[in-house]
């Protein structure tokens, strides 16, 4: 444990990370090092949590969903003003810290099902998707991919929950190609930035047992929404949640108090994986 200790101080050492309760932070990384990798399982929200929120150049950086606008712009403007003025309506809405989860999840829904109505009416080819995908700008928060090899490597289930076209590249385009290969449908539930749970899990066997016996969740998220991702875990006795707050950087501050609210560990502009990575290699090295 004493290695865990002087990983707490090392991570609290830096502006970036904010805590609000140290002791009972102490004792959750306690617990998860004791379980180790084999009662762990992450679950990671994708678009600027899993994904950078801006370049190395201060750049902002798409989201799955701007694969299409940046894209399709310049070949069917019409198609993209639709597209771009249903974020300008719905955008300030998801972002708008004075309402509630609730009041926000209807205009999510609409959000969501109109955006998914457009691609579908767009007729895009799944050739002209992979190209679109090849010429976006979403960038993998440094040492991602470190991550992700690791926790491969200890068998630790990974589960990324996206409302955005993240999931569709993974899922959706996978599955849901009509025979002529175009795009002819999503997949049900609609999942938006508030919905993320386990209602939305896949229920085959196949993932249930790779996710038994998994106790412990440490989830990472960019939004209060995402906070709830791990609901409805039915093996869950413990959580460690990791907060990136990416927007309003002149309004930081105030997000910090907010998102400490729902996260036991917040960071503030951090465009790497490192903090997770940290806390996840004391979990390793508790099951060799």
């Amino acid at each position: 444990m004493t290695g865990s200790i002087l990983n707490l101080n090392q991570l609290l050492s830096s502006p970036q990370v904010h805590v609000k309760d140290i002791k009972a932070l102490t004792d959750k990384l306690s617990k998860f090092v004791a379980g180790g990798a084999d009662q762990l399982m992450v679950i990671s929200d994708f678009d600027f949590t899993l994904s950078r929120f801006a370049d190395k150049s201060g750049n902002r950086c798409s989201s799955c969903y701007c694969v299409f606008d940046n894209a399709v712009g310049t070949n069917n403007p019409e198609w993209c003003r639709k597209f771009v003025g249903l974020y300008h309506k719905y955008g300030p809405v998801e972002h708008d810290h004075s309402l509630s989860i609730e009041e926000k999840v209807p205009f999510m829904e609409a959000w969501w099902q109109q955006s998914h109505e457009l691609i579908i009416q767009g007729g895009f080819k799944r050739e002209a998707i992979d190209d679109y995908v090849s010429r976006c700008n979403i960038q993998l928060r440094d040492n991602a991919d470190i991550m992700m090899k690791k926790m491969t490597n200890h068998s630790v289930p990974f589960i990324i929950f996206s409302a955005g076209i993240g999931t569709i590249i993974e899922m959706y385009l996978k599955h849901k190609f009509g025979k002529d290969g175009y795009v002819n449908s999503f997949s049900d539930p609609l999942i938006h930035v508030f919905c993320k749970n386990s209602s939305v899990m896949p229920a085959d066997r196949t993932f249930s047992e790779q996710i038994h016996g998994r106790r412990n969740v440490i989830l990472l998220g960019d939004s209060v929404g995402d906070a709830f991702m791990d609901v409805g875990v039915e093996e869950e006795q413990l959580s460690l949640k990791i907060g990136f707050v990416n927007h309003d950087f002149f309004q930081a501050d105030k997000l910090v108090d907010k998102y400490l609210n729902y996260f036991d560990i917040v960071l503030v502009h951090d465009q790497s994986m490192n903090v997770p990575n940290q806390i996840l290699e004391a979990i390793y090295a508790k099951s060799h």
